[in-house]
């Protein structure tokens, strides 16, 4: 029997298993490196022109600013101004015009004639009216004075030397209050008590504040 001679270039099937495993092992490895290595040169790169990009926009003016919006307050609400009434023009003619002129007119000379009568009135001196009479009695030696006064009031009284100061009432008639009273002659000033007040005769002589009269 002739020897058998192992072949020496028969190599076992696992080794072979092994190899392929590792090759592929090795294969994914370079795959991973290879993406991290892209990315990490991807970002750099990016980086670098992202400062030249917002250089070159700063340069040319074109950069938009960001604009930051700020609350604001808001604003107070006006009240609301009050409706001015429109009033109505009239038209007027020239004829209303002229009369209006006239009425205006009519009215005036009205008004400076009564004030003219009025002045002639006032000028006109008031008649002179009879406030004292004095009856002569040849049978004695007083005599009758009767005292009128021609004004206003509710009481009325005569004071003077002859009524030895003491105020003496006089009685209402239509148009004045009198009074009479029997008086020796001579030369007496008097007064009227009007409301309490003193007042002088209109229509007689005035000395010293007071009305005088004279009998004879």
């Amino acid at each position: 029997m002739e020897n058998e001679t192992p072949d020496l270039d028969v190599k076992p099937a696992g080794n072979k298993d092994l190899w392929l495993f590792l090759v592929i092992v090795d294969i994914v490895l370079l795959c991973v490196f290879g993406f991290f290595i892209y990315n990490h040169f991807c970002a750099g790169l990016f980086q670098l022109r992202a400062p030249a990009e917002e250089t070159a926009a700063v340069s040319d003016g074109n950069a938009t600013p960001e604009v930051i919006s700020v609350p604001q307050a808001p604003a107070p609400q006006e009240e609301p101004a009050p409706e001015v009434p429109v009033l109505e023009v009239q038209e007027i003619s020239v004829a209303q015009v002229l009369a209006q002129e006239a009425k205006a007119a009519e009215k005036a000379a009205a008004a400076a004639q009564s004030q003219a009568v009025a002045q002639e009135q006032s000028a006109t001196p008031e008649p002179t009216k009879e406030s004292i009479i004095i009856e002569k009695n040849p049978k004695s030696k007083y005599r009758k004075v009767t005292f009128r006064w021609y004004g206003e009031g509710e009481k009325v009284a005569l004071v003077s030397g002859f009524t030895n100061r003491k105020p003496q009432a006089l009685t209402q008639k239509a148009e004045y209050w009198e009074i009479t009273l029997s008086i020796s002659p001579g030369t007496y000033k008097f007064l009227y008590v009007i409301d309490g007040k003193n007042r002088r005769d209109p229509y007689s002589p005035e000395q010293d504040g007071r009305s005088v009269v004279v009998v004879e």
